[in-house]
């Protein structure tokens, strides 16, 4: 399915992202409520709010989610660890852009689709960044 030019509601871009950070850290083992994830998401929407208006009726295309979540990341890691995102951030990124356009996608679906691996592999490479 083809989403270039989709547009998604903010209840559906705030499930997706907090379905992707969800994932990410039940993988890795770290709590979904830890600093990073936390200022990450926080920065997240006020990027996103910048890039269109805020709102209940406020819709967003994947490339203002994506771009909006990728500066987030990148901003926070450098904030909070003084260097770039780990495998866990990297994780939530793909996860919840996913989960954006596949709702319910698997954890399984989503290493085959964004990283080409077994989701044993990519689950062992979120707990030892953990």
């Amino acid at each position: 399915m083809s989403t270039a030019h989709a547009t998604f509601m903010q209840a559906q871009v705030d499930t997706a992202i907090h379905d992707g950070f969800e994932m990410a850290a039940s993988e890795a083992g770290v709590d979904v409520d830890n600093r990073d994830f936390v200022e990450t998401q926080a920065a997240f929407w006020a990027y996103l709010q910048l890039a269109q208006g805020h709102g209940a009726e406020a819709v967003y295309t994947r490339e203002q989610v994506s771009a909006a979540l990728n500066l987030a990341v990148d901003d926070m890691a450098e904030q909070l660890h003084g260097g770039t995102a780990d495998d866990i951030d990297n994780f939530a990124v793909n996860a919840a852009l996913t989960l954006l356009e596949t709702p319910g996608a698997s954890f399984e679906d989503i290493t085959v689709e964004c990283y080409g691996e077994d989701a044993a592999e990519v689950s062992r490479w979120l707990t030892q960044a953990a």
